[in-house]
């Protein structure tokens, strides 16, 4: 790919690119990083970003980013800007030098990615789970009995003889003492409740179950351990906790998961439809567009592995096989429980299409005979090791080049995944060796 083919899909990325100089002065903001703090093509080398970061923020960004330029390495680091429009904005800084023909040291190049929502979320998170603490630790301070009952639960909490009946209760409604479930409850909400702590006499359950009482829906989490009562007879503890709001709330979130994975590949199709348009009657190499689609497809594909797992990860071997389903002579070897930072999958995705659409064209895909293996393991590190090995193609060139493609398959691949790349030709044909982690740094 040309440089300037390469800056023109740098200027049209969704992400917030930018190049900066040996003293961190900036060379090139992209059009998403201009928009940003408002600039044009023409102020960015005159720009100062320093300015924009907030006063209590400023040890946390120009700690990192003065020590990777002075040892010349990768960074990372997050702080508070003001956007141009005045709002404050948290941004997360990934950066890896880069070099000049010489070879020596120019400066860093890097993206910046807006994690402000991200940020609330687990703020939030941690406000509720601090709440939730709280609480259990208040309960643990109580009759040994009720700390049993605490450690299962917060809310409702009952002991029960081999008969199932009521034998304690605390936050459970009516008097259910001497009775069973189905006598205090009635069978609808009892029966389900039986069948649980039938099975919590010989061990521990945990089982959550739907039910619909008077045209509602009602959800409950329902967890059971056995306990020796008087003279040995056995019995169980239980905590019943109504989550149906917790249940509400996933099914909206799903509901909103699914329609942003749709806006998501609308944009790339966005993207496509605006390459395409600005391509036409200026000569663009027909062969770049179909790339570039296919790249941007293989973007669209990863959505569906995130979504099929959650927002922030994905399962690795769900993504390399949407990834090689339409190649023929791939085989996947690796364990199917594998989970991997949704950061990580979109990066992952196009590295696998990349390999894929080489090894069509000119590695072993391209002869009957040849073959690709495609393994990975995790290591006691936290670390995956994906291997992509070609065999029986044509005889592979003494060295890889340098356009965008082996940019991508190296140094983007291990920028952007916090982990290592590696590509090579082996006598039997190409080798890419690539490591990262399976947990967000």
């Amino acid at each position: 790919m040309s440089e300037s083919e390469l800056a023109s899909l740098a200027e049209s990325s969704p992400a917030m690119l930018w190049r900066g100089d040996v003293s961190g002065r900036c060379v090139y903001l992209n059009a998403r990083m201009r928009a940003f703090w408002g600039l044009t093509e023409d102020e960015c080398r005159t720009f100062d970003w320093s300015t924009s970061v907030l006063h209590d923020d400023r040890e946390a960004v120009f700690g990192p980013f003065a020590a990777g330029m002075k040892s010349q390495s990768a960074f990372e680091c997050e702080g508070r800007y003001r956007r141009a429009d005045g709002e404050i904005r948290i941004l997360r800084t990934r950066a890896t030098p880069y070099s000049d023909e010489a070879g020596a040291f120019a400066g860093m190049i890097g993206v910046n990615e807006d994690i402000t929502e991200l940020r609330y979320a687990e703020r939030g998170l941690e406000q509720a789970l601090a709440k939730l603490q709280e609480k259990t630790d208040h309960h643990r301070a109580i009759a040994d009995r009720l700390s049993l009952a605490t450690s299962i639960s917060s809310l409702a909490m009952s002991e029960h003889d081999r008969d199932l009946r009521y034998t304690w209760a605390h936050n459970v409604s009516g008097d259910p003492i001497g009775k069973t479930p189905s006598e205090a409850f009635g069978e609808i909400i009892g029966k389900p409740l039986e069948a649980i702590l039938w099975r919590g006499l010989t061990e521990p359950q945990s089982e959550e179950f739907g039910l619909t009482v008077e045209g509602n829906a009602l959800w409950l989490a329902i967890q059971t351990a056995p306990v020796s009562r008087a003279e040995g007879a056995a019995g169980v503890v239980a905590s019943a906790l109504d989550i149906t709001h917790r249940k509400q709330n996933e099914q909206k979130l799903e509901v909103l998961a699914r329609e942003l994975s749709h806006r998501v590949k609308n944009v790339f199709a966005l993207v496509q439809a605006i390459v395409h348009q600005s391509a036409r009657g200026r000569g663009v190499n027909n062969d770049f567009l179909a790339t570039l689609d296919k790249r941007l497809t293989a973007l669209a594909g990863a959505q569906d592995a995130l979504l099929s797992h959650d927002a922030d990860k994905a399962t690795l071997h769900e993504l390399l096989g949407s990834q090689v389903a339409h190649l023929s002579g791939v085989t996947l070897e690796g364990a199917r429980d594998i989970i991997i930072p949704g950061r990580s999958a979109p990066y992952i995705a196009l590295a696998v299409h990349e390999l894929g659409t080489n090894a069509t064209k000119y590695g072993s895909l391209s002869v009957p005979e040849g073959r690709v293996r495609l393994s990975w393991n995790r290591g006691e590190d936290g670390f995956v090791t994906l291997v992509w090995h070609e065999e029986g193609g044509p005889h592979p060139p003494s060295e890889h080049g340098k356009g965008f493609g082996t940019q991508l398959l190296t140094r983007l691949f291990a920028g952007a995944t916090m982990g290592e790349a590696n590509l090579t030709f082996t006598e039997t044909g190409l080798l890419w060796q690539a490591r990262f982690p399976t947990t967000a740094h």
